[in-house]
Parts: structure tokens; C-alpha cells; sequence
């Protein structure tokens, strides 16, 4: 089922045209990675959608309604945001930045329902956060704080999650962890997942679907094995790659060919 359609999104920051007609579409369910060089518009297309920014042109449909008709508490029932840093200023409790997930229900004056609490205690675990709803969000390691930033966005229950660059700082082991939980929100949980992303292997380990940005607009969009290509890559990246199959996972495996002219 498509629950969300972008036609010719175009955005610029003053004079700088970063988005310059972007169209995609987005299924429940599904898990879809936005690849691109830096500087190609993947992150202010995440901020668009969000509503964080406003489109110089162009529109986004969700559920057959243009977001822009959508108030912010509307758009936030609908679309969750897991943010690139992870940094946050005052120190709550774990507990307390999940619950803010529940925001878009009800007035800042209420307190939490039952069915709030129930939602949150549902995305803590989903999350493995449980033993940390007591912890300050300042005490955690980066991998528990990007957990706990996709439990908030889990027990916003959105039926689209967006994340950018959700691994960007951690180490392997966390990356493997993220991306795992973000997957399982697809898989069994029916959300749609759209994730920015620089690791080509994690993107073809892990989505079903890629969207290839280059200078503002989508010029590649299919199932991994499609859009991984030594040549579609030489083209978005201007990269020298070998592309070649994980003997483990199946998946493609993607590895950058160095310019000096001596072999190591």
C-alpha cells in the first residue's frame, strides 16, 4: 500500500537550489535507504518531509492528503524523526525522552494515560531500553542514545519513521545493532523506514529499496543489486569500486579501489 508520494519537491536555501524536483514514492513497510554524495540534498530532503523545512515547490501526499494542509500535530501522528546528532541538553531520563514521543496525543499540560504508558513501556521494549528507562540520556553510550531516539519515534506510533544517518558516529558493533532494530520496525512492526546513509554495504545488507541522489534530484531508484553497480557508482560518487557478493549474507559488497598507482 503507498502510504506516502513526493512530486517534484524543490527546496533552496537562499539563492542555493539544493532540491531541484525530487520524486519518490514510499510503501508501509518497507525499509528504504537515500544514498548520495555529500552535499546532494538527502538530509534537507528528510527535513521537507518532516516539515521541519518548507518546500519551495512541489508537493507530498500522505495517505492522499498534501502535508501541507496538516497542522504539526497532524504531520507528527503520522511521520516520526530520529535526527542525525544525538545530543540532547537537559538531562532526562530515558523514560522521560520516550514519553516525549506521545506529544502529538495530547496537551503538554496533560499527564500520561494509560494507553501513553502503554505505548511507551511497548516501545522500550521493542527497543531493549527497558533497563534504562532510569537512566539520565547523558549517561548513555551512543548506541543507547540512538535507541532510545528510535524508541521516542517507535512510541510516537508513526506509521513512517525517518532517520538520518542513525550510525554515522558509532562503532561497528552499534551500527549492526541499529540497523537490525531499524529493519525488525519493518519487518514485524509494518513501518516504513527511510534512512539516510553513506556505508553502501549497510545499505545493501539491509534495505529493499534504494533511492541514488546526485545534484539535487533522484537519479537511481530499485532493490539494491539494481543500483549497486561499479558503474552507477562511478557515475554518482565519480568512485572506482569493486562490487562483488557476501559470501555470508548474499547481499552486494562494495569495495573502494585506491588511486595510487602501487597496489598495497
Amino acid at each position: 500500500m503507498k502510504i506516502m508520494e513526493i512530486r517534484d519537491l524543490q527546496y533552496s536555501y537562499g539563492n542555493l537550489k539544493v532540491l531541484k524536483g525530487v520524486d519518490m514514492d514510499f510503501y508501509k513497510g518497507v525499509f528504504y535507504g537515500i544514498l548520495g554524495p555529500n552535499g546532494c540534498g538527502k538530509s534537507t530532503l528528510l527535513k521537507n518531509l518532516y516539515g521541519y523545512l518548507k518546500p519551495s515547490a512541489g508537493t507530498i501526499v500522505l495517505s492522499e492528503v498534501n502535508i501541507r494542509h496538516m497542522n504539526p500535530r497532524e504531520r507528527a501522528r503520522n511521520i516520526a524523526y530520529v535526527p542525525q546528532d544525538s545530543h540532547i541538553g537537559f538531562d532526562f531520563s530515558v523514560f522521560d525522552i520516550i514519553a516525549m514521543g506521545r506529544n502529538p496525543y495530547h496537551s503538554a499540560l496533560d499527564n500520561l494515560s494509560s494507553h501513553d504508558i502503554e505505548q511507551i513501556e511497548k516501545a522500550m521494549k521493542e527497543t531493549s531500553t527497558t533497563h534504562l528507562r532510569n537512566k539520565s540520556i547523558n549517561e548513555l553510550s551512543g548506541g543507547e542514545k540512538q535507541r532510545t531516539l528510535i524508541a521516542r519515534a517507535f512510541a510516537q506510533d508513526s506509521d513512517i519513521i525517518l532517520m538520518d544517518e542513525p550510525v554515522s558516529m558509532l562503532d561497528i558493533n552499534h551500527q549492526v545493532e541499529i540497523m537490525d532494530l531499524a529493519r525488525s520496525l519493518a519487518d514485524n512492526m509494518n513501518k516504513t523506514i527511510v534512512c539516510v546513509m553513506h556505508d553502501l554495504n549497510l545499505a545493501a545488507q539491509y534495505t529493499q529499496h534504494i533511492f541514488l541522489m546526485k545534484d539535487g534530484v533522484v537519479v537511481r531508484a530499485g532493490i539494491p543489486d539494481e543500483i549497486l553497480d561499479a558503474g552507477i557508482i562511478k557515475d554518482v560518487y565519480g568512485a572506482d569500486v569493486f562490487v562483488g557478493s557476501n559470501e555470508v549474507t548474499g547481499s552486494r559488497i562494495v569495495i573502494p579501489l585506491s588511486r595510487l598507482n602501487n597496489s598495497f
